[in-house]
């Protein structure tokens, strides 16, 4: 009997990238980035079955029980390691703050005020005064970054004009999210230059839309530049990543939500809570489409775990909300960010085992067939070739996209490369799209391979003597 395999979608780009993620149920197929998880289920691991799954931006979606602040720890350990945290004293900064002590780091708050810091954090983290948009203020920036090993950055202002600005208007986010961030920046490297490579990562909060700051809802938010001045102090610390060799992550939460309340807008004013919603969301980059709440103490945990993580966190931009479900365990976050981390795939089936023979065959009469077949309804718009790998020990095929002009000129497009790989966690097929600039499906690109998982499910079966895989002992239908 054929039985259908229980679904997660998971969806993830390159740039923009959306996973949905379940530690119980299986994720599959997706576009622009296929992601997934393993689970019990014999023969192909989650199949996206709709082509709106596979034309959705990119998202991860993670649900699993959990502490409020689960325990964290990188394989090298947290012991002993010293990290800087700047905005301390801010809404997210202190639940940050609490994060990071919890996982075992040594704690440096660097604050504008220590007299307000006093009151605010543990008696046990060392304060330094200085400032962002004030690099000589206290005992300067650049000292008060010295010696940590990691850096997290939680300074900001609002969105709009408040007292936060100051009298003189100096704290605003042209200060604060722009030229306090290359601020930073430039004491990083300088440190990075007189100690070596001592700083290895900084994470920084930024905010969704950021590069989407023309579409709307988020033309608004930016109409006194806030998304502005968080763009090019994004650049700014990702050009100084590069020049300077450390890592780097940007965490994009959606609104802020949750105590503590600290800035003067709506959530406050109603005192908006994350409730029920205590899962999260997760897209790589800041997709179309993708927004929401995010409460602050999910935006605490975010940056903590992107320097408890560290390799899989590396160079990491992504945008995350909350959504319905108990807060994540630690295995949700290593998951999530496990698959944020992941190159650009335009497609990815796991299987229990598989005969690499019969696949093969399968796959060549099935690339030879569905163009002419006329199986795909509408024609596609696009012409496509299809050829397959010259290797005989390779087994696989690839899709080209091209364009005819009426005299006949051909002209590449670009196209999908399938292989059936080996992985850790069993055989894969894995499609990736070239070049691998292109971040959005080509024309008629779904509509191909969501043909393809419906016919590899159709061929599939879960054969009663438990015999578990796919095209493994009587699991295909020849």
């Amino acid at each position: 009997t054929r039985e259908p395999p229980r679904i997660m979608p998971l969806l993830l780009s390159r740039a923009p990238a959306l996973v949905l993620l379940s530690l119980s149920v299986v994720s599959g197929f997706l576009q622009p980035g296929g992601m997934f998880l393993r689970s019990g289920v014999s023969g192909i691991r989650g199949l996206s079955s709709t082509a709106d799954r596979l034309r959705s931006p990119n998202v991860v979606s993670i649900r699993s029980g959990a502490r409020m602040m689960p325990k964290m720890m990188s394989e090298g350990g947290s012991e002993g390691k010293l990290v800087g945290l700047i905005g301390a004293t801010g809404g997210v900064g202190r639940l940050t703050a609490a994060a990071l002590l919890e996982q075992g780091f040594k704690l440096r708050a660097i604050v504008r005020s220590k007299s307000s810091a006093a009151s605010l954090l543990p008696a046990d983290v060392e304060v330094v005064e200085a400032d962002v948009s004030r690099p000589e203020y206290g005992v300067g920036l650049a000292a008060a970054i010295a010696g940590v090993d990691a850096l997290v950055v939680c300074s900001g202002t609002t969105a709009f004009p408040s007292k936060k600005w100051g009298e003189k208007k100096d704290n605003g986010p042209k200060q604060v999210d722009e030229q306090g961030i290359m601020n930073v920046a430039t004491a990083v490297e300088a440190v990075n230059k007189a100690e070596g490579p001592s700083v290895s990562r900084v994470a920084l909060l930024s905010s969704i839309g950021v590069q989407r700051r023309s579409s709307f809802p988020f033309v608004f938010l930016n109409l006194f530049g806030v998304l502005d001045a968080k763009a090019n102090g994004e650049a700014a610390l990702k050009q100084a990543a590069e020049r300077s060799g450390f890592k780097f992550a940007i965490v994009r939460p959606g609104r802020l939500t949750g105590e503590p309340f600290t800035n003067p807008d709506f959530a406050t004013l109603l005192k908006i809570e994350e409730g029920s919603k205590q899962s999260a969301k997760f897209a790589k980059g800041d997709p179309a489409g993708f927004a929401g709440d995010a409460s602050r103490r999910q935006a605490a945990l975010a940056l903590a775990q992107t320097i408890v993580q560290d390799g899989v966190t590396d160079n990491l931009d992504f945008s995350f909300i909350n959504v319905e479900g108990p807060p994540l365990s630690q295995q949700g976050w290593a998951d999530a960010f496990e698959i944020l981390s992941r190159p650009a795939e335009a497609l990815r089936l796991e299987f229990n085992n598989i005969d690499k023979d019969k696949f093969k065959r399968w796959l060549i009469s099935w690339g030879n067939g569905i163009l002419s077949s006329g199986a795909l309804f509408p024609p596609l718009p696009l012409p496509v070739r299809v050829d397959y790998p010259e290797h005989p020990d390779e087994v696989g095929l690839q899709l080209n996209f091209v364009t005819v002009t009426v005299t006949g000129e051909v002209t590449p497009v670009g196209r999908v490369v399938l292989r059936l790989v080996e992985t850790k966690k069993g055989p894969a097929l894995v499609g990736m799209r070239e070049p691998a600039s292109q971040e959005t499906p080509f024309p008629g690109e779904v509509q191909i391979l969501e043909k393809l998982q419906e016919d590899l499910f159709r061929v599939t079966t879960n054969a009663a003597d438990g015999a578990s895989g796919v095209f493994g002992s009587n699991n295909i239908d020849a």
